[in-house]
């Protein structure tokens, strides 16, 4: 089984024995192998007689970091060298830190903050941080910062009713003003124009949705269209959700999950499930204040 310390999330521990026994290079830096008979941990592809064919799988752990497997008393391979596992290695860093920037600046780091306050946040300086993303990403931060918002206002306008005004801010945008002028230099046209596109091309489903919700109790809901890339494992991520169930405040089934919670006073309810693929991969979430 695997450890609670540093355990998997997404893997489970027959598919990590599986890995580990065919040496698939896939699964290289994405969790590392304790051998409690020698006390050392290896990477998945690791050349030796151990870890991989030769132990018991009862004699394995899966860690998902080289720091939890130390962590947990084991020591570094010599021969696989776990601290050149893919985004582990010194040649990695630029790559990492563009990645972690990345992630704080799609989260909305730089609509509140600036630049600065980023690269202080991530121990690197401003004119590093630049010169990460410009060679990872080939943009500036502020450009991937204006990537984001663009494109999340874009969902907001396609998916949900929300006045073009709340999706300014909601997407980041400090005024209407700006938002407009941006979205026309970017798409070449308005942010009213695209919405009369979207919903001409979805009025049917837009339609019954607006039926459903003005009849039930849903009156204020908002309704977000996901895309994935399938095979998308929903049951997996079920279980996930259960496994972590607050009673009373989450319920799921075979087919939704839904969430209660209260945000600014307000009760509000979210509510995940799976729509019906037609010519895309996609799946529905739902947000409504109670």
């Amino acid at each position: 089984m695997l450890p609670s310390a540093g355990s998997l999330i997404l893997l489970s521990s027959d598919q990590c024995q599986r890995a580990a026994r065919a040496r698939d290079p896939r699964f290289d830096g994405v969790f590392f192998i304790g051998v409690t008979t020698t006390g050392i941990y290896c990477r998945p592809i690791c050349p030796g007689r151990f870890p991989g064919r030769f132990v018991r799988p009862t004699r394995r752990r899966f860690f998902v970091s080289a720091a939890a497997a130390e962590r947990a008393g084991y020591r570094p391979c010599l021969r696989c060298r776990p601290e050149l596992a893919p985004g582990r290695a010194p040649v990695d860093a630029v790559s990492r830190l563009a990645f972690a920037a990345a992630l704080r600046i799609g989260a909305g780091a730089l609509n509140d903050g600036s630049v600065a306050d980023l690269a202080r946040e991530l121990g690197v300086s401003e004119r590093h941080l630049r010169r990460a993303l410009e060679r990872q990403l080939g943009v500036s931060p502020l450009e991937l910062a204006q990537t984001h918002r663009l494109l999340l206002a874009k969902r907001l306008l396609a998916d949900t009713a929300l006045p073009v005004t709340h999706v300014a801010f909601a997407s980041g945008f400090q005024s209407l003003r700006r938002f407009n002028a941006v979205f026309h230099e970017r798409y070449h046209l308005s942010p009213s124009r695209l919405r009369r596109a979207a919903q001409a091309r979805d009025e049917p489903r837009r339609t019954s949705a607006r039926t459903a919700a003005a009849a039930g109790p849903d009156r204020d809901l908002v309704r977000l269209t996901l895309g994935y890339r399938e095979p998308f494992a929903w049951s997996v991520l079920l279980k996930f959700l259960e496994r972590d169930a607050i009673p009373g405040a989450v319920r799921s089934s075979a087919a939704w999950c839904s969430r209660r919670t209260r945000r600014q006073r307000q009760a509000a309810a979210a509510r995940r499930a799976p729509r019906a693929r037609i010519s895309t991969s996609r799946s529905r979430s739902r947000w409504c204040r109670r």
